[in-house]
């Protein structure tokens, strides 16, 4: 314990003395989290712009221009007399979609035929493609069904039936766990989560490479101290830093955006120490790897993207090859994304994320064996220069 406790002392002096190390524990933690959020703090997007070409100029196409503009997902920007005018400004990027309506729109309506109009959409963009789509939806239906609800009644039915008879199965639809349906709600918390372990490897990365350019401190005696003793004092030094992290990440960021926190804090927190102590331990395993500071910091920046697709939060696994699946289980985030929007977004128990918690026991036992005979290696090279 004597040993541990002055490695970990001695680890506290290097990070603290190194201003690039602290930009990585401290300001990366600390400041990146903070303003990331803020350009999602509307959650949902709304009033994206649209133009429409109404080749009718009936009533009934005004009316419908009206209802479209009044969805607070979309927003009538404009009208122009062209479809060439349309396509000019959606080229352009000042719209995101075009509304077309035919020229004899009005004179099927009144025929009682089908009639249709035609929605242009910037799919280059999702989020503006699904919402002008969904906008314009669910205007053109309010529109159909104000139409039908018109004929019943023309023909005696009276307006509850034919409310009724015009939509016999309505849907009702309750988003679980993220009420507004919000983009920072469903991507910040799984990005915040990856940020723990890529910031540690990149951190401890750049460690190592700072000892092999500088070699030893003379704070210590290298030859006296255990391996085991330098990886365990090296991982609790790091293990404390980020537990004041998680409390700042997880306790302090999150009420300030009003994140949803739906888990039990205990649970929480027993499932994130295994996933620290995976990561840590990666990080000393590869830390051999990288012979100066810049190559930990490209190669790690470099992994950080892959991770984050494979932990499966922003496409489904079942879409993901099954030998992929099985490769992301080696990275602690690809658990402990998946175990922590279950624990703290839907509210549910160390149990019921018992494989999650599992995995990341068994990398963290697997890693630790990796990192003692890695750091067990570097040692013995740098001794014996």
């Amino acid at each position: 314990m004597k040993q541990i406790f002055q490695v970990w002392i001695n680890e506290y002096r290097i990070i603290f003395s190194d201003f690039g190390i602290l930009l990585i524990f401290f300001g990366a933690i600390l400041i990146y989290p903070f303003f990331y959020p803020l350009p999602y703090t509307n959650e949902v997007l709304k009033d994206v712009p649209v133009v429409i070409v109404d080749m009718n100029h009936s009533q009934l196409s005004h009316k419908l221009t009206r209802m479209i503009d009044a969805n607070e997902l979309i927003n009538v920007a404009t009208k122009v007399s062209t479809f060439d005018q349309a396509k000019a400004s959606l080229i352009r990027g000042d719209i995101g979609g075009i509304v077309y309506i035919s020229l004899d729109f009005e004179k099927r309506v009144l025929k009682g035929e089908q009639a249709s109009i035609s929605v242009y959409s910037d799919a280059s963009y999702f989020l503006i493609y699904k919402q002008v789509l969904s906008g314009v939806y669910q205007s053109a239906g309010t529109f159909s069904a104000g139409i039908e609800i018109k004929r019943m009644m023309a023909r005696g039915i009276m307006l509850e039936q034919a409310v009724s008879a015009s939509d016999p199965l309505p849907l009702i639809s309750f988003p679980l766990f993220n009420a507004t349906g919000g983009y920072a709600t469903y991507v910040v918390p799984a990005v915040l989560v990856l940020m723990l372990q890529q910031t540690l490897l990149i951190g401890v990365g750049l460690l190592s490479g700072t000892q092999k350019e500088k070699g030893f401190t003379k704070n210590i005696n290298h030859r006296s101290v255990s391996i085991v003793s330098i990886v365990l004092g090296k991982a609790f030094c790091y293990f404390s830093i980020y537990m004041v992290h998680v409390i700042y990440l997880f306790g302090i960021l999150f009420r300030f955006y009003h994140f949803p926190q739906r888990g039990n804090p205990v649970d929480l927190v027993l499932f994130i120490i295994p996933y620290l102590f995976a990561s840590i331990f990666l990080a000393q395993a590869i830390s051999g790897f990288f012979k100066n500071r810049e190559i930990s910091m490209i190669i790690l920046l470099f992994s950080s993207m892959p991770a984050l697709f494979l932990s499966g939060f922003s496409w489904p696994k079942a879409s993901i090859p099954d030998w992929l699946n099985h490769l992301a289980m080696l990275l602690p985030s690809t658990a402990a994304i998946d175990g922590f929007l279950r624990i703290n977004q839907m509210g549910a128990s160390l149990k019921d994320v018992g494989f999650n918690w599992g995995v990341l026991l068994g990398l963290t036992v697997v890693y630790f064996m990796v990192a003692v005979f890695s750091v067990e290696r570097q040692y013995n090279t740098l001794l014996e220069n």
